[in-house]
């Protein structure tokens, strides 16, 4: 098994996206962040990755990002994944920011999309791509691609095509890609042909998804997210228990996440695939197809919960 295999076959289930902690003065609390990492190992969470907002990319610094990543090490050591992330900049700014990555003891590393991609909507796959590549060509450790919405683009349109995202795959040390909603063309098809090969994450599916994904922390305090929580919906999963864990879903919509992919999903009995799950995504789940039955059940428990049934849509 190849360096690239062990580390994308490390990574799966549950993921916690680390976000840039400040203090009051704007400065980077790195002992916070290393107190909140070391509570999420002492809950069994396995998988870590940096994260953040196109607004928080307009003042981090590529050093920050690395002192970050260099906190997260010193207490995860190789008891968890860790996937670091650039911080959007030209190509040699993130080839510089991976190597020094790589010098921390960082697992992998998201290739956050690059301005100048932005900049090209109409080519943004292709340019995004040649960055990738660009990026793989000067370092050695696992790659993964933070697929995100073009601002500016209709909700129909798509940031990376099938055929961009292929030519990623060919890539040994590419393992995976953050996608969500709308930016891989035929998404269902590219799962199931490259679920084996490729840790696909999810996002999108629900409304609040990024809010949760990017402040992770805000499920915590209410009182409601934690890894063995997140760990017990993955069991039902398993169990192929679609509707308990749509049940467990609705008791948390009162924090307001809401669910309006679910009856969807149902209908087209595709459940669960890449769903974001307040501090948790999933990482390369198993392709869950409900039958009929179940589909129908689920939609069925939707029309007696008609506050639940009204925030996903008729």
């Amino acid at each position: 098994m190849s360096h690239y295999d062990n580390v994308r076959n490390r990574i799966h289930r549950q993921m916690v996206p680390l976000p840039i902690l400040y203090r009051d003065d704007y400065s980077i609390d790195h002992a916070g962040l290393a107190k909140y990492v070391a509570w999420h190992l002492e809950n069994d969470t396995q998988n870590f990755c940096l994260t953040f907002t196109y607004s928080q990319l307009d003042f981090v610094t590529t050093e920050e990002i690395i002192e970050v990543t260099r906190t997260v090490m010193e207490v995860v050591r190789d008891d968890a994944v860790f996937i670091s992330c650039t911080g959007g900049g030209p190509l040699h700014e993130a080839i510089r920011t991976v190597q020094a990555f790589e010098k921390t003891g960082a697992h992998a590393a998201f290739v956050h999309l690059p301005e100048h991609c932005l900049q090209n909507p109409s080519h943004c796959g292709e340019l995004y791509v040649e960055y990738i590549r660009g990026v793989a060509k000067e370092t050695e450790i696992p790659l993964l691609a933070v697929a995100l919405p073009i601002p500016w683009s209709a909700p129909s349109q798509t940031m990376l095509p099938a055929q961009r995202f292929e030519e990623l795959c060919e890539e040994e040390q590419f393992i995976g890609i953050k996608d969500d909603i709308y930016i891989l063309d035929n998404r269902m098809e590219l799962v199931r042909k490259f679920s084996g090969r490729m840790g696909i994450t999810g996002g999108g599916m629900f409304t609040h998804y990024i809010f949760f994904h990017h402040f992770p922390n805000q499920g915590e305090f209410a009182g409601i997210y934690n890894p063995k929580r997140g760990q017990r919906m993955f069991e039902l999963l398993d169990e192929n228990n679609y509707l308990e864990v749509i049940k467990m879903m609705e008791a948390d919509t009162q924090s307001g996440l809401a669910l309006p992919d679910l009856h969807w999903m149902a209908r087209n009995q595709v459940v669960f695939y890449g769903m974001g799950f307040a501090e948790t995504y999933v990482m390369r789940p198993p392709i869950a197809t409900a039958t009929e039955a179940q589909a129908q059940a689920i939609i069925e428990h939707m029309h007696q919960t008609p506050a639940l049934f009204e925030r996903v849509g008729r």
